[in-house]
């Protein structure tokens, strides 16, 4: 296996401690590295608060076991297919554009579920599958848009801005899943749902203001 792995030339001569306590001083030195970690970081809250429980509610309410569970994650997993066109979207309108759209569709797929007790049961299972591929394809255009951000702001250190950015993801992933849970015993799916529609219009607002400030310097420059 070490023989047929490919080999790469090493760009860096920092040594591993110096390359760790370079992160740091990305993260300082990047205002907008924060900005896309933390909208990133806000909409993986809402990803993982939805699929932490989704198992849970749909034996109590609808009486389905976890394999239903699965289904519906094969669905949000068309999501997934929005890697490619997020791209193409974030060359032709830019990056920025991009992160907001996929904020909004997050936030949008989440607000949609309040909608849920109003429907028949076939129409409840129906709108939770297209409300997951919504919010997954916008989660994965987000993260890509963001993503290309990030590695322009200093293409040497790709790999540490990235680790950057899908540390604070991770992050993002834990908190959806205590607060996930915790909200769904105290205040049940809806309590899920409004987290998730919190964190993703935070996600949006972040995007929002990030756009404004680029277009008021922009201003000032001309």
């Amino acid at each position: 296996m070490w023989r047929v792995l490919p080999r790469f030339a090493v760009h860096s001569t920092l040594s591993y401690p110096q390359l760790m306590a370079s992160m740091a001083h990305l993260w300082q030195r990047y205002p907008a590295l924060r900005r896309a970690a933390l909208a990133q970081g806000a909409l993986s809250i809402a990803f993982s608060a939805f699929w932490s429980t989704l198992a849970v509610m749909l034996s109590e309410h609808y009486h389905m076991g976890s394999a239903v569970a699965g289904g519906f994650g094969i669905a949000g997993a068309a999501g997934a297919l929005a890697a490619p066109l997020a791209g193409g979207l974030a060359d032709k309108f830019g990056a920025g554009k991009v992160t907001q759209m996929g904020a909004a569709l997050v936030t949008l797929s989440f607000a949609l579920m309040f909608m849920l007790p109003l429907l028949p049961v076939h129409a409840q299972l129906a709108l939770i599958a297209l409300s997951a591929i919504g919010f997954d394809l916008g989660l994965q255009s987000s993260l890509v848009a963001h993503q290309n951000l990030v590695y322009g702001l200093e293409p040497q250190a790709r790999g540490r801005l990235n680790a950057l950015l899908f540390t604070v993801v991770f992050i993002g992933m834990s908190l959806g899943s205590v607060l996930g849970s915790k909200l769904y015993v105290l205040a049940g799916w809806n309590g899920v749902v409004t987290l998730a529609v919190i964190t993703g219009a935070l996600a949006l607002a972040i995007r929002l203001l990030e756009n404004a400030r680029i277009l008021a310097a922009e201003r000032s420059a001309s």
